[in-house]
């Protein structure tokens, strides 16, 4: 079986996700085990969120949301190896475990995002959305801005989408595909306003819980994101067959993000 310690918000246990169930593809075990009793004991409240977007059943492998001790040790993170079939993965040694894999046990433990190659990420997407929850959401025309505060601010990863990332992601949907109206999701209303004053441009505020902005981002066919993993996965799993995706290069500063969005068109700011 994969064992799998659950961390962090939506889009990080997205990521964890992907990470196991790229695994059982390449391997062929049948079982996934989630432990999710760590998220209790962040500052900002946590959940598992993932039955809110995803319908397991699709899947054809036994899965379990149980408190496991084993998670407890951190195994993988004290101790990683790069030797062949060696169970205790982190994103240190995550392609070392693709590559050589154990074909009984692994026990997952990190973000897996920095570690993946492109191709390991578009094959996350495809089996990620294959299960991703039907949903019906009324979209208007226009351009979606998601901005990331909170506790972004606190740990300074918004240097990489300062007022002139905004500023000019703006001005690219204004001037190259003739956007006038714009809808701004966010989980942090005054620090956004304080992104978007003395901005030229018309846009009001939209959604009002976890779900319904992750769907909301996912279904404009114009976006432009923050660096969060939340607005990166939401605009991964959205509709993406004309979309136009504005988004920083970077998860954090000094973090290049090597994987690319559909029809992703970058702005730098380290």
């Amino acid at each position: 079986m994969i064992l799998l310690r659950l961390a962090g918000g939506l889009g990080n246990q997205i990521f964890q996700l992907g990470a196991a169930l790229l695994l059982t593809k390449k391997i062929g075990l049948r079982k996934i085990v989630i432990d999710d009793s760590s998220l209790k004991s962040y500052k900002t409240k946590r959940q598992n969120e993932l039955l809110n977007f995803f319908d397991f059943s699709k899947l054809d492998l036994e899965f379990q949301f149980k408190k496991v001790f084993l998670t407890k040790l951190r195994i993988p993170r004290l101790l990683t190896l790069k030797i062949p079939g060696y169970p205790f993965v982190s994103d240190k040694n995550f392609q070392n475990a693709l590559k050589s894999p154990n074909h009984f046990f692994i026990f997952l433990d990190g973000y897996f995002q920095s570690c993946l190659t492109q191709e390991n990420f578009d094959e996350e997407v495809k089996i990620i959305k294959s299960i991703l929850l039907p949903y019906k959401i009324q979209v208007k025309d226009g351009c979606v801005i998601h901005i990331r505060g909170s506790d972004f601010t606190e740990i300074g990863w918004n240097k990489v989408t300062p007022k002139e990332y905004y500023v000019k992601a703006i001005e690219i949907m204004k001037s190259e595909y003739r956007q006038k109206k714009f809808y701004i999701i966010t989980d942090d209303k005054v620090y956004a306003k304080s992104i978007l004053n003395n901005i030229d441009f018309d846009y009001q505020f939209i959604g009002n819980n976890i779900i319904d902005d992750f769907r909301l981002i996912g279904s404009f066919k114009y976006r432009i994101i923050s660096s969060s993993t939340f607005a990166l996965w939401a605009s991964a799993l959205g509709k993406n067959e004309k979309s136009i995706v504005i988004a920083p290069a970077y998860w954090s500063p000094k973090s290049e993000r090597k994987i690319y969005l559909p029809n992703e068109k970058r702005i730098i700011y380290e």
